[in-house]
């Protein structure tokens, strides 16, 4: 256990960038656009927006920057996976690991771990720090537009935790969700290394290709593979749900809002695909043992 720890934690020296500078560097513009917008008077842009209250105004911004940090994540993780799995050929890292009474599985699956668990917290930790930001725009286009009406304080706390309840639970089963996908670019990156990024897309566009050819159109447009890959990659909640909670007079209700939002997940599919990451993941660990610096 001791031994899986500290490869986590390596991982997270090894790979801060993306997941602790970059997210700093991008608060710290949205602080800097936020100062200048008050020093300049910006906010009085606002004035025709129909917002009804300024809690909404403040839940629409704290909806709209989950989903962005969420993008954000998925795309950082695709370059992680990418990389990780292969990084430590570069400086000769894996001699050393090879010479430590640690399996190739518990070196890969703490890889895994780390992208599953403590990089998604340090992006909600950015995610939770945005919150602060838009609540203190809410309380300036509130204070320039009377009509907006101003919240207490723990209106806008309740309405905070409802809407990052939310937000966590979406992207946990995100991250369940693409876990496969991630396993597989990480696998191919156990071979290919950098190379495993465009493979990543070549490799099933071929499959697919062949399909076509192979069955002459038979099946559903673009063929039954491709076809699957497209349904499987789509994730998310009913957009006309999160629309009419958020444009109703009453506040963001996470109790009501998860148990719709799982209902829509494929259960079966998403377990699936942890089956399915946890094979590729098993099969690159085979690969790193019995082919690579042996």
């Amino acid at each position: 256990m001791k031994s899986l720890v500290a490869l986590i934690k390596r991982e997270y020296l090894e790979h801060r960038g993306a997941f602790v500078y970059a997210p700093g560097v991008i608060l710290g513009i949205m602080t800097l656009v936020l100062v200048f917008g008050i020093a300049s008077n910006r906010f009085q842009m606002h004035q025709e927006i129909g917002v009804p209250s300024a809690l909404k105004f403040f839940e629409f911004g704290f909806l709209a920057v989950a989903a962005l940090w969420s993008m954000y994540l998925l795309a950082a993780l695709f370059f992680y996976y990418a990389d990780a799995f292969s990084a430590d050929r570069r400086n000769n890292a894996m001699l050393f690991w090879k010479s430590m009474p640690v399996t190739d599985f518990k070196v890969l699956a703490s890889k895994s771990l780390a992208g599953m668990t403590i990089f998604p917290a340090l992006i909600f930790g950015a995610y939770l720090i945005t919150g602060v930001l838009i609540y203190v725009v809410t309380m300036i286009t509130a204070m320039i537009l009377p009509r907006l009406g101003v919240p207490g304080i723990f209106e806008f706390l309740a309405s905070g935790f409802q809407i990052a309840g939310f937000a966590l639970v979406s992207l946990v089963v995100a991250l369940l969700w693409y876990a496969p996908f991630f396993a597989w670019v990480g696998a191919l990156s156990t071979v290919f290394r950098r190379w495993s990024i465009p493979l990543a897309f070549l490799i099933p566009g071929l499959i697919g290709l062949a399909e076509n050819l192979i069955f002459n159109d038979t099946g559903p447009r673009a063929g039954y593979f491709l076809s699957y890959l497209n349904e499987r990659l789509k994730f998310g909640s009913d957009d006309m749900q999160i629309e009419k909670a958020i444009f109703t007079d009453a506040a963001f209700n996470a109790s009501v809002m998860i148990p719709r939002f799982l209902a829509t997940v494929d259960w079966a599919q998403l377990v699936g695909g942890l089956i399915v990451a946890a094979l590729l993941v098993y099969a690159a660990s085979e690969y790193r043992r019995r082919i690579v610096a042996t």
